[in-house]
């Protein structure tokens, strides 16, 4: 290598922002906060937050901005975030159409599926499902997918299948928060698990069954039904009301629903924006 080459790479290597901060004695703080990208972490229940938080915040916190959007029962279990990690609202979350990672760090199988399937019927899977549309960087970890060595071989192949799918559409795997493998592919085109199937993932780790919510994630629709007069108007019979029946309601619709339904939080943010009009019946009036 030349002596001219050489110093062409000195100056290329000189002239990143990164290095002008560093340079120029501020601590490269100035850098980072212009380079530092923003990531949405999308999360399922699980039972052990501690780990999985403390192990995100290790793998992607010095590189991303953290925002987490939760489902409805991480949202009613508000686990305290570690230093440098934020909360989200699905109204944020939506509003937003430019972040530049995905991580799914504690993926069901529920939200597996549909990511695979392109449904998007709640926040999570609809965030899934723009990031895929838009050419986002996906990250997957799978080992929060509660198989275990006695699944049926057929129930692994389903959803080693659905792995295969989701990397066709550019998502990275990777089976542990703590260890960095992925499940790597020459051609991001072609799925290719590289001999890794669920069943060895499943025989390097144990999985517990607990570590599995499938109640947060279940395929329960909305319980409602439409007034004979318009099909804007519904009457909403449930007891509680959660973002997943929120974006089962056509938008612009007028909801009613009975005195002492519970409505969660990311429920009434998910209404607001599909312009949802909420109607709380009043006692011994239905409607």
């Amino acid at each position: 290598m030349n002596e001219e080459l050489i110093n062409q790479i000195v100056r290329r290597i000189l002239s990143e922002p990164s290095l002008q901060g560093l340079l120029q004695g501020n601590g490269g703080q100035e850098g980072n906060q212009t380079v530092r990208s923003e990531a949405l972490v999308l999360l399922n229940y699980v039972s052990d937050f501690p780990r999985v938080l403390t192990a995100v915040q290790r793998q992607w916190g010095a590189n991303y901005k953290l925002s987490i959007l939760p489902s409805d029962q991480v949202f009613t279990t508000k686990p305290v975030l570690p230093a440098g990690m934020t909360w989200t609202t699905v109204q944020d979350a939506l509003g937003k159409s430019d972040w530049q990672k995905l991580i799914l760090p504690t993926c069901s199988p529920n939200t597996l599926a549909k990511a695979a399937l392109g449904i998007r019927d709640n926040p999570i899977c609809e965030m899934i499902g723009r990031g895929i549309s838009k050419g986002c960087s996906i990250e997957l970890v799978t080992e929060y997918l509660g198989l275990t060595a006695r699944t049926p071989q057929a129930y692994r192949d389903l959803y080693e299948g659905y792995l295969k799918k989701v990397q066709t559409y550019g998502f990275i795997l990777r089976e542990t928060l703590e260890e960095d493998r992925t499940f790597a592919s020459d051609n991001r085109t072609v799925p290719v698990l590289q001999g890794t199937s669920i069943e060895r993932i499943v025989q390097q780790q144990i999985i517990h069954p607990e570590q599995t919510s499938w109640s947060c994630e279940s395929k329960k629709t909305a319980f409602y039904e439409e007034s004979a007069s318009t099909r804007e108007e519904i009457h909403f019979v449930k007891k509680f009301l959660g973002d997943k029946q929120a974006f089962g309601f056509p938008e612009d619709s007028r909801v009613h629903v009975k005195q002492g339904t519970v409505i969660s939080p990311l429920a009434r943010d998910t209404l607001k924006l599909r312009r949802i009009e909420l109607c709380i019946a009043k006692e011994g009036v239905r409607g």
